[in-house]
């Protein structure tokens, strides 16, 4: 049995992921990003911000404290080489980055969960008006320190809550779902030949966004950095999954799932 992690590793980790935004970011984000400062390319194309330190609106940045030093510290950095650069910012930022970690750590990744989570470690949206019949829905690990593939039949149930629930509420009867995920065979294990056939391509020349669509992987099944990833993304620059969007209709992931899962 997996042990939650502790203050020390959620700490650990949080400097793994500011270390590693810094260098990606330097390295290899912002020599395509001409238009772009250090600071956006930190706050756009890792997932430091957004979800390492959970700050969202990025028009109040310059209202918070933490913010404002990344911002002044990447600004007053940016000509230094890329490691360089992750060694001054978490020199200057460093302590400050383990004190808001700190807040986080009942409501972090392997700790908490989102509120917002209604199917298992499946949720899904409220259906567009132009789109009534589609269901979109995300994924978070619910079940952590323990893998999200760990028991077969677990998520198989939360895939059957949230078509019932979407079907009920909304008449929804086809799913949808944009992730890196879609690049794990684990979890493709679980579509049916129709979602498998629709995945749109993986755009490896595309930079990463801010959120966990695009950087799940970098989270272990307890929360912590996945180093292994981590090691291999700063000596290549290339991210082992891509995000890719897929999607079925509830008939045919019900078929797979009583017939193959």
């Amino acid at each position: 049995m997996n042990q939650l992690k502790s203050m020390d590793e959620h700490l650990q980790s949080i400097e793994d992921m500011a270390r590693f935004s810094f260098f990606y970011a330097a390295e290899y984000a912002k020599p395509k990003l001409p238009e772009k400062t250090l600071f956006e390319t930190i706050c756009d194309h890792t997932i430091l911000l957004f979800h390492g330190l959970e700050f969202r609106e990025k028009e109040r940045f310059d209202d918070i404290s933490l913010c404002r030093l990344l911002k002044e510290s990447a600004e007053k950095f940016s000509e230094y080489p890329a490691a360089d650069f992750e060694e001054a910012m978490w020199e200057r930022c460093g302590s400050s980055l383990r004190e808001r970690g700190a807040e986080l750590y009942g409501k972090s990744r392997g700790i908490g969960t989102p509120a917002s989570w209604n199917c298992g470690s499946l949720k899904y949206d409220l259906p567009a008006p132009e789109e009534p019949h589609l269901c979109r829905f995300h994924i978070y690990n619910t079940v952590s320190p323990n893998s999200l593939f760990a028991d077969r039949e677990y998520l198989k149930l939360c895939f059957l809550l949230l078509m019932k629930e979407c079907e009920l509420r909304f008449n929804a009867d086809t799913l949808i779902t944009s992730t890196w995920l879609n690049e794990e065979a684990r979890w493709l294990k679980f579509f049916p030949e129709e979602f498998l056939s629709s995945l749109t391509p993986a755009h490896p020349e595309r930079l990463p966004g801010m959120t966990v669509g695009s950087w799940g992987f970098l989270y272990n099944a307890r929360g912590c950095m996945n180093m292994k990833y981590i090691r291999q993304i700063r000596a290549t620059g290339i991210l082992p999954f891509r995000p890719r969007t897929g999607k079925c209709s509830f008939a045919a992931m019900r078929r797979h799932l009583t017939d193959v899962v």
